[in-house]
């Protein structure tokens, strides 16, 4: 078989350039420092957002260089049942719209630094760079639970306080303040 030494150096520079593309696409160490994440604001992540990231890296800082690196485990899905199945004893002019929430909990797996309780900012190849608290759940487990509200409902509106119905003031007399 011919192989000439041109050969031999494109290949092998084809070879190096393939053996690195998956390190950098996965949000390698060397990706880390040389490309800027966007920030993103945690309020546009859904639930659908990190689902497809499941079994992906994270990497976790808690200054400007990353402290531990997190494996997202699993997206739990924590929405509440409907109200219309537990609100079937109520008439229905009675019922009023709730408020309907999107909430999540995120299960890390962590290699690194062990970290307290707190705010950090995670950085991924695909969502960018957020801020997100997580609580230790186990030994080298974190979860985060994320609620966002979609809905806000029916709320009662505050009526501004002002004399009492039924009392009035005599002429001549302050009249009652509350």
């Amino acid at each position: 078989m011919d192989f000439s030494r041109r050969r031999f150096i494109v290949t092998g520079q084809a070879l190096v350039a393939a053996a690195a593309l998956p390190f950098r696409a996965l949000g390698g160490a060397a990706n880390l420092g040389s490309t800027p994440f966007h920030a993103v604001d945690l309020r546009s992540l859904t639930r659908a957002s990190f689902l497809p990231l499941v079994n992906s890296n994270f990497a976790v800082a808690s200054g400007t260089s990353p402290t531990a690196w997190f494996t997202l485990l699993s997206v739990e899905d924590m929405n509440p049942k409907s109200a219309a199945t537990t609100a079937m004893a109520v008439a229905p002019k009675k019922l009023k719209a709730a408020a309907q929430t999107d909430t999540y909990a995120l299960h890390f797996y962590a290699t690194g630094e062990r970290l307290p309780q707190g705010t950090y900012k995670f950085q991924h190849p695909l969502l960018g760079e957020f801020s997100l608290f997580i609580v230790p759940s186990g030994t080298n487990t974190y979860a985060a639970i994320v609620s966002h509200l979609l809905n806000p409902g029916r709320f009662p509106v505050p009526v501004k306080a002002g004399p009492k119905a039924g009392v009035r003031a005599r002429s001549g007399s302050p009249s009652p303040t509350l």
